[in-house]
């Protein structure tokens, strides 16, 4: 498996130490491998630090991989970050990041937590044994999104009923689709569905008992602002 963690110190006990400390383990969860130099022009002991990578072990809890593998990834793209929890729900893992960058992490209309996301997910992906699907979560940013579009589907579902007309919203990933779904699930003026291929699909909501006459005529719904999603940036 890739290494969980990079740390740097002037010794490799030190480094070893910042480690452990960063990923909450024990010096038996896991082994260590020199990267960087520790040693100078013969054999003296060099001005530059050392670098280390932390690899998993079997016994390695999975928590401080998750956590590990998202600072890794984010310090790759040269940002500093931190992560407050990593939370097990039903049906997703959910990892609370800080970052003094987070405009930057989550992208527009989190298009780059998305990608931050899916490489985590593809890294950690041997060590999960169930369904369970890790998000990323940056500064409440997903919660913040939730109730934006919730408030979106609703406003549009008042304007399909009250037009007769179907609304196309913008490109969304599977889990914002969702929110849509669900947040009209039991309106009986409307239904919805996902209209495209790949991961970003749009969702289109369209009066109950039927589709409006003409895809051409319906309504499309313009861009969201970020500032309302809470992606000030």
């Amino acid at each position: 498996m890739n290494y969980i963690y990079e740390s740097e110190g002037k010794t490799k006990a030190e480094a070893e130490e910042k480690a452990l400390q960063a990923l909450g383990l024990q010096a038996s969860d896991v082994s260590f491998k020199a990267v960087g130099p520790g040693k100078g022009i013969l054999g003296l002991v060099s001005r530059k630090p050392t670098v280390l990578r932390a690899y998993p072990l079997e016994n390695t809890p999975l928590d401080p991989i998750i956590k590990g593998t998202a600072l890794t990834v984010i310090k790759k793209m040269g940002f500093e970050a931190a992560v407050n929890s990593v939370l097990h729900e039903d049906e997703n893992i959910v990892v609370d990041i800080a970052s003094e960058d987070s405009g930057i992490l989550i992208g527009k209309r989190g298009r780059t937590l998305d990608a931050l996301q899916f490489i985590v997910n593809l890294l950690v992906h041997s060590r999960l044994r169930n369904s369970k699907r890790i998000m990323l979560d940056i500064e409440g940013y997903r919660g913040r999104r939730q109730k934006a579009l919730t408030r979106l589907a609703k406003s549009v579902a008042d304007r399909v009923a009250r037009s007769g007309q179907s609304v196309l919203l913008e490109y969304m990933n599977p889990y914002e689709r969702r929110i849509i779904h669900l947040s009209l699930e039991e309106d009986e003026r409307v239904t919805t569905r996902s209209d495209g291929n790949g991961l970003y699909k749009r969702v289109r909501v369209l009066p109950a008992g039927g589709e409006s006459k003409d895809y051409p005529g319906d309504d499309e719904e313009p861009p969201y602002r970020d500032d309302i999603l809470g992606n000030e940036r």
